[in-house]
């Protein structure tokens, strides 16, 4: 009597769910059904950089992207006769109501995919007999409203596969580390189609024995319905579960990612909200190969640095561009899980002598010459500071490294060894155009306030606006903005961005190529020789930097095809340790990225070359007796002051 009772109350209710499907099924359909998707960022040569998503880890899947034999081993687990029914399967629901009756309550749900994709988009996981009459009439609705590929599709962009991964696509990604669902083996799509059943317990990586014997069921049915062949069934069988030995969780957090969105957001490429859940494809200028490898360097310099002094606060940072602006790599500390704070372009400290080619440069803009001699005696002077937001005054008496000092130095010997006061008296011949020259390098901006002690570095930056500013040296005067973002692509595949090179002519090509040649002595002879071993294969050119005390060093140089600049610090602000300096600290680990990414771009030798542009050097126009008769105390402080917006000085 309880049998008959059930069942009929079953049967009215399956012939009167048309009645409610209006209620419950949806009006706007496919792309409005579609859930959120994480956006994947790639790389330049295609390597998937990381994501960006909240909540779950979904990567759109459209259906002409999906493998037929995924599709078929899906079929084969969860609904044989999918291409037959209208959404509802008779045969398979009186298989499940015969269970049901015997056990008194819904146990087998003789669930269709169509079922499936009614119950994960509307319904709880309830199971009731209402739920099911529900979940009827809505799979009928959508079997009206969208195509079997169209169900297919949302089915397996929704399913949950174990491992934190919803869809397919995302699977793929976390089971067996794919990013093409066009990758995966037979094997594999036997074990996605086999988990769905029971995504915990058949989960590979838990229940390896339980995953393994599901998967080869489904095989075997597979045969058994002809969608594979006895060959393939043999060849498959004995495949293991999958390449990975624990779960490929998805990045969702780098320094580099961090790049990507500090350019979204700069830019407002798209809304920034909506890179964790419309599903972008964001393609960079990245090179997987250059960040491993410059991150592990540069770690790898900070522990050797740390330990050897002992300090338990230092950083390291680095970031390259190549020729014409693109990001191959940026790395904003030691560990980015352990302090996310990316010192690469988020701060803003003292670049010391790596601001020093600048006033060559102005120098040589304004008839000088590298064979020129300038003063290196000492000097005191009154200069302006800002102290809590108040202008004093204050005694300056710039030094040289190891207090050496000698009557006047060659322009170019200058340079190479980064005498201080010798710059100094050269940048007192015409301070304001070293102003505009950094303004127009965009080292700083053109409200800031400025003094001599810019000449030195005094004014803060970090490795974004030096690597933008070295590359007018790299390429006659031409400098780029930094960009990492080439196209962004909508869920759908449709082009919604392009990020393209940009440039601008900072400086004439003669005096740039003038001050490149010096730089060039930089590594061969100068404060940068500890890499000189470079020029060997490559022409290399460059600038150390050292701060006040210790506290920062710098090496940002450049060859034919990329700029990098590196930089070592304590957040703390103290000193590294005496003797740190530009060359011995940062050049090294520069010089080994450097080699790396000229083993996969190539580096040549500058044009024109060296000898050519040393050769054509201009004739010297100040000598040292000239000096002693002209120079005055007096006039350096007069045309220091001169206003900004005054005439250029001479």
């Amino acid at each position: 009597m309880k049998f008959k009772k059930i069942a009929a109350i079953f049967f009215v209710l399956f012939l009167l769910s048309p009645l409610f499907s209006k209620s419950f099924a949806s009006t706007a359909y496919k792309r409005r059904l579609l859930p959120d998707f994480a956006t994947t960022v790639y790389d330049r040569n295609g390597k998937v950089v990381g994501f960006f998503y909240k909540g779950h880890f979904r990567l759109y899947a459209p259906y002409d992207e999906i493998p037929k034999k995924l599709i078929y081993a899906v079929i084969t687990a969860e609904d044989e006769r999918f291409f037959e029914h209208k959404g509802i399967d008779p045969l398979g629901i009186l298989r499940a109501a015969v269970t049901d009756i015997t056990k008194g309550k819904i146990v087998q749900g003789g669930s269709t995919i169509t079922q499936q994709l009614a119950k994960i988009l509307y319904l709880s996981p309830k199971r009731t007999f209402e739920r099911k009459l529900k979940e009827i009439a809505i799979a009928r609705e959508l079997e009206k409203k969208l195509t079997k590929q169209e169900i297919l599709e949302l089915y397996l962009n929704y399913i949950y596969l174990s491992n934190g991964a919803y869809g397919v696509k995302a699977a793929a990604w976390v089971l067996f580390g794919k990013d093409n669902l066009s990758d995966l083996t037979l094997a594999q799509c036997a074990l996605l189609a086999g988990i769905i059943r029971g995504p915990e317990y058949y989960n590979p990586f838990k229940h390896p024995q339980r995953a393994l014997k599901r998967r080869n069921f489904i095989l075997k049915k597979m045969l058994d319905l002809g969608y594979i062949t006895e060959e393939e069934y043999k060849k498959t069988i004995n495949e293991p579960l999958t390449p990975l030995k624990s779960p490929n969780y998805p990045r969702t957090a780098s320094y580099a990612l961090d790049l990507v969105k500090f350019e979204i957001a700069r830019k407002g490429i798209v809304p920034y909200d909506t890179i964790y859940t419309a599903g972008y494809k964001i393609y960079t200028t990245l090179d997987l190969r250059v960040q491993d490898y410059a991150q592990k360097v540069l770690k790898e310099y900070d522990d050797k640095y740390s330990q050897k002094h002992n300090l338990d606060d230092l950083q390291c940072a680095g970031m390259a561009i190549d020729k014409k602006g693109g990001v191959l790599f940026v790395v904003g500390g030691r560990d980015f899980k352990e302090s996310p704070l990316n010192r690469a372009f988020r701060i803003l400290r003292p670049i010391g002598s790596t601001a020093k080619p600048f006033t060559y440069l102005t120098a040589f803009q304004n008839g000088w010459s590298p064979l020129d001699y300038v003063s290196n005696e000492p000097f005191e002077m009154v200069t302006e500071i800002t102290i809590n937001g108040t202008q004093v005054l204050k005694e300056w008496k710039p030094e040289n490294y190891g207090k050496k000092f000698t009557p006047f130095v060659q322009v170019r010997y200058a340079l190479m060894k980064s005498i201080n006061v010798a710059t100094l008296h050269l940048a007192m011949h015409f301070p304001q155009k070293i102003r505009k020259t950094l303004v127009k390098f965009e080292m700083i901006k053109p409200d800031d306030p400025f003094d001599l002690s810019y000449v030195l570095g005094s004014f803060p930056s970090n490795l974004y606006r030096i690597v933008r500013a070295y590359s007018a040296f790299q390429d006659n005067g031409i400098l780029k903005e930094p960009y990492v973002i080439t196209k962004v692509t909508n869920r759908f595949g449709k082009v919604i961005y392009r990020g393209y090179p940009v440039m601008k002519n900072v400086s004439d090509a003669w005096s740039v190529q003038i001050l490149r040649s010096i730089m060039q002595d930089v590594v061969k002879k100068g404060t940068a020789r500890s890499i000189s071993y470079l020029t060997k294969w490559f022409d290399v050119a460059g600038k150390t930097g050292t701060t006040n005390d210790f506290r920062d060093v710098y090496f940002s140089g450049f060859t034919t095809s990329f700029i990098m600049s590196v930089w070592f610090g304590r957040d703390s602000y103290q000193k590294m340790w005496d003797g740190a300096t530009g060359g011995g600290t940062a050049a090294p680990p520069w010089g080994l990225i450097a080699k790396k990414i000229c083993q996969l771009y190539g580096c040549g030798q500058f044009e024109p070359p060296y000898e050519e542009i040393v050769k054509h050097y201009p004739p010297p126009t100040h000598f040292p007796e000239e000096e002693m008769e002209k120079i005055y105390y007096n006039e350096w402080i007069n045309k220091l002051n001169e206003p900004k917006d005054g005439k250029d000085n001479n």
